[in-house]
């Protein structure tokens, strides 16, 4: 019941470090067990990127039992014309997944987490939670929980991410795919065949990361800033979540002896997350991120995995292999000052009446952008 439940907020390393127990006990039996959730990704997420946020993890408790887990942080964003105080997941680019922790019933203990940071936690200007998964029952009981009060809130697109349900051998996986895709596929094993002994696939659940890192340099991701190598940062994070559990499952392709290619994946609950991958260009003919992509999921397949996670969009290599899209959201929570309330009129209730209703005027406005671009030039 509501009023036996107990909420304490965890704003500490020291404090989050003393939950791993009851957490991970928590998400064992959660509505929704993601390893973006588990006790040791957010710890590893917090010690690199938490920098310049306030942690504020709020736990629902009865009696003794933790029922529920918010992993939020206070964040400074510049919105509407001032700097203002945001509350969100901890999760970022390098996540692609969060929720709130709770069991079978959410509720309840939903309720208890948003009361809390209606009334009793500092002040706060937006809730902005993503990217959450539109079918989880966690989401769909958090929003109507917020449409019950009539909570001002707004929804927007976050992620359409690929997955792909895996049968019991890679032989029915292959009968599942396109025959124009298969039958590229098919060219591209046959070629990496005709290297023979030269071309090995190692899979690795040895935490030392020295290869991956060492071809991530040399992808266009690490030009970028978004390899697993670009930063401190991102280097310490990934060797974090490879030594925090016995769930690595890292892929290295080798052309005589030379690493060429890595996936790095993290296996939980039976479904295989794929974080990172990369290869380098320059043996590109080869189609290394392909044929080391075949054996991955082709081991995964042998070993009674059941679902391969693409993560991140909707991109075509991996519309290639499943078309098949889980669908994230971004949840916007306003509070009450009038300045605030204004921008979620506007944007959710003016905007959508004016685009059903006026599609001519939408139109209109829209073509005046490339105008507008031109003048400003």
């Amino acid at each position: 019941m509501l009023w036996a439940m107990r909420i304490q907020v965890c704003a500490s390393a020291e404090q989050l470090a003393q939950l791993r127990g009851p957490w991970n006990a928590l998400l064992a039996k959660a509505a929704e067990n993601t390893p973006f959730l588990t006790h040791e990704w957010i710890t590893a997420w917090w010690r690199a990127f938490g920098s310049g946020a306030s942690m504020y993890v709020i736990t629902a408790w009865q009696d003794d039992e933790l029922v529920a887990v918010a992993p939020l942080a206070y964040t400074k964003q510049h919105m509407v014309g001032a700097r203002r105080s945001i509350v969100t997941f901890m999760a970022n680019e390098y996540s692609n997944r969060a929720n709130f922790i709770v069991g079978h019933a959410p509720h309840a203990a939903l309720e208890a987490i948003l009361d809390h940071l209606l009334t009793s936690a500092p002040p706060w200007d937006l809730l902005q939670i993503e990217p959450i998964d539109e079918n989880s029952p966690v989401t769909q009981a958090f929003l109507r929980i917020l449409a019950d009060r009539s909570q001002a809130f707004g929804i927007e697109d976050s992620l359409r991410s690929p997955y792909l349900r895996l049968p019991a051998t890679w032989a029915g996986l292959k009968d599942g795919l396109s025959p124009a895709f298969r039958k590229t596929l098919d060219r591209k094993l046959r070629k990496a065949r005709q290297l023979g002994a030269s071309l090995r696939v190692r899979f690795l659940m040895d935490p030392d990361l020295s290869d991956a890192f060492d071809i991530a340099t040399q992808t266009w991701q690490h030009a970028a800033g978004t390899s697993i190598a670009s930063t401190a940062c991102l280097r310490q994070f990934y060797g974090e979540l490879a030594a925090a559990r016995n769930w690595l499952q890292l892929a290295i392709l080798e052309l005589d002896g030379k690493p060429i290619s890595f996936e790095y994946n993290l296996l939980h609950e039976r479904v295989l997350y794929n974080l990172k991958l990369g290869y380098r260009p320059q043996f590109a003919a080869l189609s290394p991120g392909l044929v080391l992509q075949a054996a991955v999921l082709e081991h995964a397949a042998d070993d009674g995995v059941r679902q391969y996670d693409f993560m991140g969009t909707d991109e075509d290599y991996k519309r290639h292999w499943s078309r098949t899209i889980r669908i994230h959201r971004r949840v916007v929570v306003f509070n009450r000052q009038l300045v605030l309330r204004l921008v979620h009129l506007v944007r959710w209730r003016v905007k959508p009446f004016l685009k059903a209703h006026f599609p001519l005027l939408v139109a209109f406005k829209r073509a005046l952008r490339p105008l507008s671009a031109g003048a400003d030039q």
